[in-house]
C-alpha cells in the first residue's frame, strides 16, 4: 500500500494542514493506525471533502449526511457570510476571531478566501449602513489578526519562505487575504511594505517572490520585474491590477 505525506496530500488536494486537522477531530476522515502517514484511502476521503465543503456546507451538516444518513440542504456560503456579519456587529474580538479561524478550517484555503472572504470584503467596503465603517474596520483587524496567526504557524512547520511585495493595493485588507491564501498552498507568507529595492536568489531568504499589484504598477517597477525574469530570477507579478499605472508610486531601483 502506498503512503503520503501531509505535505503530499495537501500538494495533490488543495487543503492545507488545518483543514486535515479538524476534519480528522470531526471523524469526517478515517484514522490511520499504521503510521503518520495517508494512506490512498484517506487521500480520496480528503477529495471528497473539498467536493463537499465547496458548496459551503458545516462540518455538521456532512457529519449527519455521512454517518447519520440525512439529506441536508445547506445555503452555502450566505449562510457563512451571515455568521461572519453577525459576529461584526455583536460579537466580541475574541469570538470573531474563533470564527475566522473555525471557517479557515472547515474550507479550503483558496475556497475561503475567495468565495467567501473577498466578496464579504468588498460587500463591506459598498456598505453604507449605519455601523458600516466600525464593521469594516473589525473585518480588517480580523483578517490581519489571522494572517499572523497562519504565518507563525507556518514558520513553525517550516514551510517554503515566500515574499508577497506589495506595489499599490486597491484596499487594506486585500493583500493579507492573498496571504492568507498562500499560507494555505504551503508557503510561509512574508509581507513587505516598505517598497525596498528587490531582491532575488541568493540575496534574499525567500525561495519564491510575488509583487502585489492590486491597483496597477508603474513603468519604472515593471521595468525591474522583466529585468528579473530575463535574469531567470523566481518573481512573478499578483495581483487584481497588473496593469501600468503612471500614478502608481515607483520604488527604488538599485
Amino acid at each position: 500500500m502506498n503512503f503520503y505525506s501531509t505535505e503530499t496530500v495537501c500538494a495533490i488536494t488543495g487543503a492545507n494542514r488545518a483543514n486535515l486537522r479538524r476534519w480528522l477531530r470531526g471523524g469526517l476522515i478515517s484514522e490511520n493506525h499504521v503510521n503518520k502517514d495517508w494512506s490512498r484511502h484517506q487521500v480520496d476521503e480528503v477529495l471528497a471533502m473539498m467536493a463537499l465543503t465547496a458548496g459551503g456546507a458545516t462540518l455538521w451538516q456532512i457529519y449527519q449526511g455521512r454517518h447519520c444518513g440525512l439529506d441536508y440542504s445547506s445555503s452555502g456560503w450566505v449562510a457563512r457570510r451571515g455568521d461572519l456579519l453577525r459576529q461584526l456587529e455583536l460579537g466580541s474580538d475574541r469570538e470573531l476571531a474563533r470564527t475566522v479561524r473555525n471557517l479557515a478550517g472547515d474550507y479550503s484555503s483558496d475556497d475561503f478566501v475567495n468565495v467567501l472572504m473577498k466578496p464579504l470584503n468588498r460587500w463591506l467596503r459598498d456598505d453604507t449602513r449605519r455601523g458600516a465603517s466600525r464593521r469594516l474596520t473589525r473585518f480588517h483587524e480580523a483578517i490581519v489578526h489571522h494572517s499572523d496567526c497562519v504565518k507563525r504557524a507556518s514558520a513553525r512547520q517550516q514551510q517554503m519562505p515566500l515574499l508577497l511585495e506589495v506595489v499599490s493595493t486597491g484596499d487594506e485588507t486585500e493583500v493579507w487575504l492573498e496571504a492568507i491564501r498562500l499560507s494555505g498552498q504551503g508557503f510561509c507568507v512574508d509581507v513587505d511594505q516598505t517598497s525596498q529595492p528587490m531582491l532575488y536568489g541568493s540575496e534574499s531568504r525567500h525561495d519564491h517572490h510575488l509583487l502585489w499589484c492590486g491597483a496597477g504598477i508603474s513603468q519604472e517597477r515593471m521595468t525591474q520585474f522583466q529585468r528579473g525574469l530575463r535574469s531567470g530570477k523566481p518573481v512573478m507579478l499578483s495581483g487584481p491590477d497588473r496593469s501600468i499605472h503612471p500614478a502608481v508610486a515607483a520604488a527604488k531601483v538599485a
